[in-house]
């Protein structure tokens, strides 16, 4: 349900079928907390996996707020977006956190900042990828870039833009 106009609101079923997925998609890799790619490695697997499972309800929200269907169980690892053709979703639990983008990111795709926790997300907005990767953004200790929330568009721009001509028009 989308609330206003950056804000989606998930259900309890919602919730089971982030979890569901989560716990799927961890299998299919046999991930754990401490794999190379995360940053967050010092929490214990249960946590890992709430992580994870607050990720792909981060993804259903942004393709509930543009219509999209979406494929949860999909494992998609950065070999296509995770929403439509071209959104990279990161999310973060911190109202006020970065957008981080790693090397490994495809610079053809968008990304999206999604914000809070279960059931209310927000869509903090959006940067395509190749100019998230300038040097003004790259991160001094680690290998990715940060990107502050006044440096991202709003969500309702993307649509409006070039970047968004694939998009579906919202009412």
């Amino acid at each position: 349900m989308i609330l206003n106009s950056d804000t989606i609101k998930l259900s309890q079923q919602d919730a089971y079928e982030c979890h569901y997925a989560a716990l799927w998609l961890n299998e299919q890799v046999n991930g754990t907390p401490g794999y190379t790619k995360r940053y967050n490695t010092n929490i214990g697997w249960h946590d890992y996996i709430a992580e994870y499972a607050e990720t792909v309800a981060a993804e259903l929200a942004v393709a509930r707020y543009f219509d999209f269907d979406i494929d949860l169980y999909d494992s998609k690892f950065k070999i296509k977006a995770d929403v439509g053709e071209n959104l990279e979703i990161k999310w973060t639990h911190y109202s006020e956190g970065n957008l981080i983008v790693h090397e490994y990111d495809r610079d053809t795709d968008i990304a999206i900042l999604v914000t809070g926790r279960f059931p209310y997300y927000r869509i903090a907005g959006w940067i395509p990828v190749a100019i998230a990767k300038r040097d003004r953004y790259r991160h001094h200790s680690q290998p990715n870039w940060w990107i502050a929330q006044h440096h991202l568009m709003p969500i309702d721009t993307l649509i409006r833009s070039n970047y968004g001509a694939d998009l579906p028009r919202l009412p």
